[in-house]
């Protein structure tokens, strides 16, 4: 979510989620689809006075039945933080190569903005894809995204127990509008815990995918392990996510 923010991964949603990390924050995620695709994903940033900086990649392999072999998005980000305001883009990469090696290829932007209370809410806008260029071969199609989101914490987060809620709006240009709700709950006690969610909401046309998704987390102080599940996917089938996040 583009609200849900101070993780290295949020740059994919929103780059100006970074703003809140304290120091340094890294990730990396991996799921294998019914179909045997996979998608893996990693991303780092730091944090430097009032800038932060981070990068990501996202490669998702497809089965050797699917007429495309890889699609592949490289993006780095640099942001500015001003009180509780911060302001964020990205250079994004992105390259969809066929079975025959053949690989189409652009570069676009991403900006965001978010209000960042603490840790006890934020509210974002991020816009995705901004303009772009083709590096080679033909013209990717590059719908401009954009995403207005709100997240609070109805507890303490530096307290015992953890809940947390997420809204947001997705337009996207030629779709209709989807809205998106999530909230998470657990406890954690001396930097040990678990925390659970929940999200649901309308997909992109023609995805396939379905409105709910699940997931927890296990929490070891500054590390976290993660597991997300969604039931039905472009790919056929449920499909799990497991990812790992490290946030000193």
């Amino acid at each position: 979510g583009a609200a849900v923010v101070g993780y290295a991964g949020s740059i994919f949603t929103n780059p100006s989620g970074l703003a809140t990390i304290g120091s340094l924050s890294a990730e990396g995620a991996y799921a294998r689809f019914p179909d045997r695709s996979t998608n893996a994903m990693g991303a780092v940033a730091l944090r430097l006075g009032q800038f932060d900086f981070g990068a990501g990649l996202q490669v998702l392999e497809f089965s050797d039945t699917s007429a495309t072999d890889r699609h592949q998005i490289l993006l780095g980000s640099v942001v500015y933080r001003v009180g509780l305001t911060a302001v964020g883009a990205s250079l994004k990469y992105l390259s969809i190569e066929d079975t025959s090696g053949t690989p189409d290829r652009a570069i676009t932007t991403d900006i965001g903005l978010t209000l960042a209370v603490f840790d006890i809410m934020a509210l974002a806008v991020s816009v995705q894809n901004l303009g772009r260029d083709v590096v080679s071969g033909i013209p990717l199609s590059l719908p401009t995204t954009t995403h207005i989101g709100f997240t609070l914490n109805f507890v303490d987060p530096q307290s015992q127990a953890r809940l947390l809620g997420t809204i947001e709006t997705i337009w996207t240009e030629g779709e209709p509008r989807r809205t998106l709700l999530g909230g998470e709950a657990g406890v954690v006690l001396s930097g040990v815990g678990l925390v659970g969610r929940v999200g649901h909401g309308g997909q992109p046309e023609g995805s396939g995918h379905s409105k709910w998704a699940y997931g927890a987390s296990v929490v070891l102080g500054q590390f976290r392990l993660d597991w997300a599940y969604q039931a039905e996917t472009a790919f056929g089938g449920g499909v799990h996510r497991f990812g790992a996040r490290w946030t000193p």
